[in-house]
């Protein structure tokens, strides 16, 4: 999938969720916008189809912290993980749900997400008919931090902030000085002060230094930040359901291309078939209105007795050389007729002495007149004159004569 669809979830069902579109093979945004609650999360439904969906969840709803192991990071050490820092957590470990994101030598970073959230962000999409097979931080989807430089941005009310490559946390607008005086006062080097890069406008009087960067959207700016990211907090029991078998997805596609490629062909032989059938309905009108104009004495006949009079009256008339002649060219024009296409003729006239047969024609184009032209046997020539161009068509006048 070249494009990806980014969703932003809120913290509450009544808060906003924003979003964006990214198309990785054109580098830009697609579209972009905001929904006003989890129940209009259906408005992406559609969007979210053929595209892969990416769910950044609120820093405020997340917690990362570092955590000191002793000896390799095994299952085992997974298992005791929530219990090393059970006394820094303000629930029952029980009611949490953990997920390491990096481990580095004797050090692991951890995301600590209440259950109960996860489980009503999953709800919100399943309602909303959205497949989602993974969830980030949104604070991990800031640019990686350089020369110790924080990375900033406010989205809405709130601002995220990302200190390193596997911490960061978000906060309200308000609250920003007070965390940031905190975790000052929390540093192990009090005297050092937070520099910060800002996407955002620098806010006044802050205790941290701040510079700004080059403006870009805060939704933009994060879905940058997704791709190649291998950050998901849905795993254990939040971890999608197994796709299906390998093999079975591997020929399913050829086996739809079949299906729809033999449906369209079956398709287009019956339009083709349609169309050749109304075609041959129009050349037999034609046919039976050049019969009519040509002899108006005789009774009206269907196309398929045409042909067998004038047999008939070629062997009737041979004494007579006019109307043998006539009978003759008429013949002899039948495959040109036949070779019409959306050709209209409005009179014919026969000239015995000048033995020459003169046809009164409407076609779609110029061209049409050159390829009746083109049709015609070896031994007729054909003189066109004057060509009109109108609504209707190009009308003309087409002189056949024998060479």
């Amino acid at each position: 999938m070249n494009e990806r669809l980014i969703i932003r979830l809120a913290s509450s069902a009544s808060q906003k969720n924003y979003w964006l579109i990214w198309s990785d093979s054109e580098n830009e945004i697609i579209a972009s916008g905001e929904v006003d609650n989890a129940e209009q999360l259906n408005l992406l439904t559609e969007k979210a189809l053929q595209r892969r969906v990416i769910c950044l969840l609120p820093g405020v709803d997340i917690c990362i912290k570092k955590v000191v192991i002793k000896g390799a990071f095994n299952r085992q050490m997974q298992q005791a993980l929530p219990y090393l820092i059970e006394e820094e957590l303000a629930s029952d470990v029980e009611n949490l749900h953990f997920n390491v994101i990096a481990k580095e030598t004797h050090l692991v970073h951890v995301a600590i997400c209440d259950r109960q959230k996860m489980h009503d962000w999953l709800d919100w999409l399943e309602k909303a008919q959205i497949q989602c097979k993974q969830f980030i931080p949104e604070g991990l989807t800031l640019p990686l931090p350089e020369d110790g430089k924080w990375q900033a941005v406010q989205l809405g009310e709130q601002w995220l902030i990302r200190e390193t490559a596997n911490l960061a946390w978000s906060c309200a607008h308000s609250m920003l000085n007070t965390i940031l005086e905190s975790r000052l006062n929390n540093s192990a080097d009090q005297a050092s002060v937070p520099r910060i890069e800002s996407y955002s406008p620098i806010i006044e009087n802050s205790v941290a230094e701040w510079s700004r960067h080059e403006a870009i959207l805060p939704m933009e700016l994060l879905a940058l930040g997704t791709k190649h990211n291998r950050v998901n907090l849905l795993s254990d029991e939040f971890k999608p359901a197994q796709e299906v078998n390998p093999y079975i997805k591997k020929w399913r596609m050829p086996a739809a291309v079949g299906v729809l490629l033999f449906v369209v062909s079956v398709l287009n032989i019956y339009t083709h078939t349609l169309q050749v059938q109304a075609e041959t309905e129009l050349i037999q009108q034609q046919v039976e209105t050049i019969y009519s104009q040509a002899f108006p004495r005789e009774r009206q006949l269907r196309y398929a007795r045409i042909n067998h009079k004038l047999d008939t009256m070629l062997k009737e008339l041979q004494g007579s050389s006019a109307e043998f002649d006539f009978l003759t060219i008429l013949n002899d024009l039948s495959p040109a007729v036949m070779s019409l296409n959306k050709f209209e003729i409005s009179s014919l006239k026969f000239d015995s002495k000048k033995q020459e047969l003169q046809l009164a024609l409407t076609a779609p184009s110029f061209q049409a007149f050159e390829t009746f032209t083109a049709e015609l046997p070896e031994h007729l020539t054909a003189q066109q004159g004057a060509l009109n161009n109108s609504k209707s068509g190009v009308s003309g006048v087409l002189t056949i004569r024998i060479k």
